[in-house]
């Protein structure tokens, strides 16, 4: 009786299933260019996605943020 109990306590202690991402979704491309500081103040997600509508995230010196699509992504 008391191993049920424990084991519904701590079930939701735990956090439940986590959601799966492929590797596909968890890769980033590099910003080339110059980000300016208030495009490295708009940082992405920890699954590297975008709040904004035609964003993208991708990685430069400031760490990684979120890109207008084809903004930074022509190389230099």
């Amino acid at each position: 009786l008391v191993v049920p109990m424990l084991l519904g306590m701590l079930r939701p202690a735990l956090g439940g299933i986590r959601r799966q991402y492929s590797s596909q979704q968890l890769s980033l491309e590099e910003c080339w260019g110059l980000p300016r500081v208030k495009d490295c103040s708009r940082k992405c997600s920890r699954t590297f996605k975008c709040m904004r509508v035609n964003h993208t995230c991708c990685w430069s010196y400031c760490g990684n943020i979120c890109a207008e699509n084809n903004k930074f992504f022509e190389r230099m």
